[in-house]
């Protein structure tokens, strides 16, 4: 369903400007992730309205979409499989955030943060074969991921301290950081050979 409509969103861009054959499906594939992007963050905030909590689910978007970016990631191998695990990465998030502020776990919250920063750190950006990036683009997005790893911490505390009500902590930035980090080492195993 989705390619059938960035094929007839291409089509029709095709029928409207005078572009080169050859960039055709470029165009899709753009057409392709930019709806498959919108889609799950459409989603993501519709059941962040469901849960009341439309502000977790937008420090989660900014978050983990610019993260990975830079960073990279595992790739679903369907555009459906890519819906169902970012919306279930939220959800699963957004849980384990609520946990470590029910419990009011600072020390493993704090313990988790860093090494999910260290991680994210020393493992991304993560290549991926079939999306390969030039060397140069490699180390830019490194030096990237690194940067925001480093500085997110900032505004999300600033957020945090700000709400009164407790529904945006900075446990929120934590869980994002331990799933993206697990993620990287899931990666890193996968591209390693790694199948146990």
């Amino acid at each position: 369903m989705l390619q059938s409509f960035a094929k007839y969103l291409t089509d029709t861009l095709y029928r409207h400007c005078p572009l080169s054959p050859q960039k055709r499906p470029i165009f899709q594939y753009g057409f392709e992730i930019t709806t498959s992007t919108l889609s799950s963050a459409f989603s993501i905030l519709l059941i962040s309205i469901f849960l009341r909590d439309v502000l977790s689910a937008c420090l989660f978007l900014g978050i983990f979409f610019f993260l990975r970016l830079f960073a990279g990631g595992y790739h679903a191998p369907t555009y459906a499989r890519c819906f169902i695990l970012t919306n279930s990465v939220y959800l699963m998030v957004y849980l384990v955030s609520r946990v470590f502020i029910a419990f009011q776990s600072t020390i493993p919250a704090i313990v988790l943060t860093l090494l999910s920063g260290l991680i994210i750190f020393a493992f991304s950006p993560i290549r991926n074969k079939k999306h390969p990036i030039s060397e140069m683009v490699y180390r830019k997005n490194r030096d990237i991921a690194r940067i925001l790893v480093t500085i997110l911490r900032i505004p999300n505390e600033a957020v945090a301290n700000l709400c009164t009500d407790e529904k945006i902590t900075y446990e929120d930035l934590l869980c994002i950081l331990s799933i993206f980090a697990q993620d990287l080492l899931v990666r890193k195993q996968i591209r390693n050979g790694y199948n146990g």
